[in-house]
């Protein structure tokens, strides 16, 4: 069972929206005594579902995740990039006049047949039987649709950035956090509190680098520390982003949402490290 980091490098931190890194030591060793030291969490981790094996298409994690609904993010089961799903669809047809298209939900049913069929094996529809897809797996997409509706905290197993860098002059850790977005993971699907902007001026003009529109999660630690971590290297399967929708709308008949990210957890082979972020906004206020 891999450990929650607050021991073995050093000081991890939570920061606010660009603001200078901030111990959160006290922070993590409160989550590690809430996650991590107990017969239940140990037991729970043993019925992992990452622990299937390498081939499995999307996360499996249960409905509730961290104590929010799960966000299905089409992660395979070793962390790594998998068959997308609609989920964040959900959101944003729920929360806005965005609309699928028939061909769009064709192609989310034809999702969920995919994951049925990995899970539970054959059923005797194939991917080309369009309305049966649709009588089988429509009524529970739509239902989940609606439950959709009256949930504003979510939980995914987001694809966090592989390769985080050292900042030697701020001494900090900067790891940039994608989140899922309608098919797929999206620059530019969500704002807030904590974002890169999804444009920014360079010289005499306005583009996009590598992480606009990402959450960035600066961790305060040492150099040795964060080398410590490299040598570990990065196991995807522990990532995990909860966050809270705040309204959706469409921009250029996209949808967009801003949201406040309330926890990120990111794994490396013998630990994870993470902060609660609402934890640090009440000590602050």
């Amino acid at each position: 069972m891999k450990r929650w980091t607050g021991g073995m490098c050093a000081v991890a931190l939570m920061v606010s929206a660009g603001a200078n890194a901030q111990d959160a030591k006290g922070l993590l060793r409160q989550i590690g005594q809430a996650i991590s030291g107990t017969p239940k969490a140990v037991s729970e981790r043993a019925r992992s579902p990452y622990m299937d094996p390498a081939g499995t298409y999307w996360d499996l994690d249960g409905e509730t995740l961290a104590g929010a609904q799960h966000l299905r993010a089409g992660l395979a089961s070793t962390g790594a990039g998998g068959r997308l799903t609609c989920d964040a669809y959900l959101i944003a047809i729920t929360r806005s006049d965005y609309r699928l298209t028939p061909s769009q939900r064709q192609q989310c049913l034809y999702i969920e047949w995919v994951i049925d069929t990995k899970v539970n094996g054959a059923n005797g529809i194939t991917q080309h039987q369009v309305d049966a897809i649709e009588r089988k797996y429509g009524p529970a997409f739509d239902a989940r649709a609606e439950r959709f509706r009256h949930i504003d905290r979510f939980a995914v197993r987001a694809a966090v950035d592989p390769s985080p860098s050292y900042n030697h002059e701020r001494g900090v850790l900067d790891i940039y956090v994608p989140i899922p977005w309608v098919m797929g993971f999206s620059v530019n699907g969500y704002t807030g509190e904590g974002f890169v902007p999804d444009s920014v001026r360079i010289g005499n003009s306005v583009g996009s680098t590598a992480t606009s529109g990402r959450y960035h999660l600066p961790i305060r630690m040492s150099e040795a520390g964060a080398h410590a971590l490299f040598k570990q290297g990065r196991d995807g399967r522990d990532d995990l982003v909860v966050f809270t929708v705040k309204r959706v709308w469409l921009e250029n008949g996209s949808p967009r949402a801003e949201i406040d990210v309330e926890r990120v957890e990111v794994g490396y082979r013998d630990e994870k490290i993470g902060v609660d972020l609402i934890r640090h906004k009440e000590k602050r206020a």
